[in-house]
């Protein structure tokens, strides 16, 4: 079987589905509020949208280059470095906001900080710009200009910018791992 033959869906959605069920496992067991959990799932969407890119970077000589925000590679082990790190660090915060230590919680506003300027950067320039982002789902259904930046806001940044400020808050009042 030849690389190009291989469904990067099925590949990408397998892993995301392993990754779903670890988190779940470690979302209850434990101790984590409602916005723990909205901050790490937003974590876990990320990790899960950029699963199959590290992989197909390295070995998929057609692979078209990788583009996560700011974020941009052309196509090689470039995108393997760039998306393998992006996952990385998506999985170690959407981990870490289910953890009651300062250090995770640290570690979660770190990464908060991260997605929402490498993902939240171009939505402000569009917006700076006057420019309205589209949603193209499917063929025959777009979802116009501000409306599309406004769901972008809401379901891609703002979980983000309420895990900077919770983790922050909660980093206070936490105790160490070490104690």
């Amino acid at each position: 079987m030849d690389i190009s033959q291989i469904n990067w869906l099925y590949v990408a959605g397998g892993m995301s589905a392993v990754l779903f069920v670890a988190w779940l496992v470690a979302l209850f067991r434990g101790r984590t509020g409602f916005i723990g959990a909205v901050v790490g799932f937003a974590h876990l969407i990320a990790a899960c949208i950029n699963t199959a890119a590290p992989i197909r970077g390295g070995l998929d000589p057609s692979y078209e280059g990788y583009r996560f925000g700011l974020l941009v590679a052309e196509p090689g082990l470039t995108v393997t470095t760039m998306a393998g790190a992006v996952f990385v660090t998506a999985v170690v915060g959407a981990f870490s906001a289910l953890r009651g230590s300062r250090e995770a919680t640290l570690i979660t506003a770190v990464t908060s900080v991260l997605f929402l300027v490498v993902l939240g950067w171009p939505v402000a320039r569009d917006l700076m710009d006057g420019v309205g982002t589209s949603i193209q789902l499917g063929e025959s259904m777009t979802i116009p200009g501000y409306v599309a930046t406004g769901l972008l806001i809401l379901f891609m940044l703002f979980p983000f910018a309420v895990g900077v400020l919770w983790s922050l808050m909660r980093a206070r009042q936490a105790p160490s791992a070490a104690t």
